[in-house]
């Protein structure tokens, strides 16, 4: 476990949801922190954050509060290391910020790989593809492309190259390694992928699965890596549960939050970013919090929201 000293006031559970977002700290009341606008997506790194609605934008917590520093159809967002924020649109743009939200620029280059596309395949009920997923690996940026796999820039976007083989392109989540990022696992339509080689290859991990449509996903680091992901039987998140992998994805077993191992929508996960045992999981309205890497959990909160992304800032 790693702790560092912070210079800013965590947030606890950032739960993204329909109607808005809800902080709580473990163990406190929850705090609505934005109201009248669906959320599906949230990330936060060493006391920034952002999380995307489609129907209002983008919202930044720069330590102070939550401020509206994007307009648009946020369907991704991310920090990354460093502090450079991300938004992935609707239509495939992709916007990024290296202050804290105040000003964006569109990466253009995202949409000439999805001009250009010739193996695209947009997810039901969408018209093209959009990103995804963004992460920053060992050297550049990786994006995933819902429908169109994963590309890899050098460059700020530039130029681009497809990292994709044996991957699903219709890509829901790509969670890079917090210490080997040439190491990246993802989530999909048929099941969670594992690559060692920055994208250029990847491995399907489904040993012990008994469902394939792929929800959010946590790394904790070790020897070897333990994960927890959610999975649904059916697009878009339905009959959820979640799994735990000991061996870095060569095996899963189903994890059981007292005597609940099934719920009607895909639970959600997140790991803090300096914590290397500690996993939170949000499943129907209930909280819980496991630090021995997901093996076992404690309930924290019930009665809240229920999620559609979250992210832990503590």
């Amino acid at each position: 476990m790693v702790i560092r000293r912070r210079t800013y006031e965590p947030l606890g559970i950032i739960i993204a949801h329909d109607g808005g977002l809800t902080t709580v700290v473990p163990g406190g009341d929850p705090d609505v922190a934005v109201q009248g606008h669906d959320f599906t997506s949230v990330d936060y790194y060493d006391g920034l954050a952002i999380a995307g609605s489609p129907e209002g934008g983008a919202w930044v917590h720069d330590g102070k509060r939550w401020d509206h520093r994007w307009a648009g159809n946020a369907r991704s967002v991310a920090v990354l290391p460093g502090g450079d924020l991300y938004v992935g649109a609707a239509h495939g743009q992709l916007y990024r910020s290296t202050d804290q939200g105040e000003t964006w620029e569109e990466i253009e280059g995202v949409m000439n790989v999805i001009k250009h596309g010739t193996r695209f395949v947009p997810n039901d009920g969408e018209s093209r593809v959009f990103v995804s997923a963004i992460g920053q690996v060992e050297e550049g940026v990786i994006v995933g492309l819902a429908g169109g796999s994963a590309w890899h820039t050098r460059d700020h976007g530039n130029s681009w190259t497809r990292r994709g083989e044996g991957i699903n392109p219709k890509i829901h989540g790509i969670w890079v390694h917090p210490e080997h990022r040439d190491r990246m696992y993802a989530t999909t339509d048929t099941g969670i992928y594992r690559s060692e080689d920055e994208g250029f290859s990847w491995l399907q991990s489904k040993g012990g699965l008994d469902r394939s449509w792929g929800g959010s996903l946590a790394v904790m680091p070790g020897s070897p890596d333990a994960l927890i992901a959610t999975m649904a039987r059916s697009a878009p998140g339905e009959i959820g549960a979640v799994f735990r992998s000991p061996n870095g994805g060569v095996s899963w077993v189903r994890v059981e939050l007292e005597g609940d191992d099934e719920w009607p929508r895909i639970p959600c996960v997140a790991r803090p970013w300096d914590w290397e045992d500690v996993v939170f999981v949000m499943a129907g309205t209930k909280l819980w919090a496991s630090h021995d890497r997901g093996k076992n959990f404690l309930e924290l909160g019930d009665g809240l929201p229920v999620a559609n992304a979250i992210a832990a800032s503590l």
